[in-house]
């Protein structure tokens, strides 16, 4: 059900065709993306990570550094969602799985937002990857 409904609200963002400069545009990304094993946490502020390339985080931050997007690791939805409600953020990309990108799109509705479903090959909530191709995708739809 999750699944399915992240699918419908992600159709209903592409069909409204929104656009916004890189700086409105907010990529939120779970924090199981780094290695569960990582001394350098990264609580909110991306510059906590050292980029050291054990885990996913290094490429993500390194797409959003190269589009100019913001960008904002969390690990739940309370915080998540009073970013993405305030007015300096038009439009977002969240990478997260399907029962938070379902709780979060639903929250911050109507706001543009496109989710793109973590993979967990280990499990959920752990060392979770995603498809950088399809999160590229989904930034490029808004700054196009």
């Amino acid at each position: 059900m999750a699944k399915a409904t992240v699918k419908v609200l992600n159709f209903l963002t592409r069909v409204r065709r929104s656009r916004c400069r890189p700086g409105e545009l907010l990529v939120l990304l779970a924090s199981c993306l780094q290695c569960s094993e990582c001394k350098c946490k990264i609580v909110n502020d991306v510059a906590e990570c050292a980029r050291c390339g054990r885990c996913k985080m290094k490429d993500l931050l390194e797409l959003v550094d190269r589009y100019g997007c913001r960008c904002m690791v969390t690990t739940g939805g309370r915080l998540a969602l009073q970013v993405a409600k305030s007015g300096e953020v038009a439009a977002i990309v969240a990478v997260a799985c399907e029962k938070e990108l379902r709780e979060g799109m639903m929250g911050v509705f109507p706001k543009p937002t496109l989710g793109v479903i973590n993979l967990q090959p280990h499990g959920p909530c752990k060392d979770t990857d995603v498809d950088l191709d399809e999160l590229e995708r989904a930034i490029k739809r808004f700054l196009e």
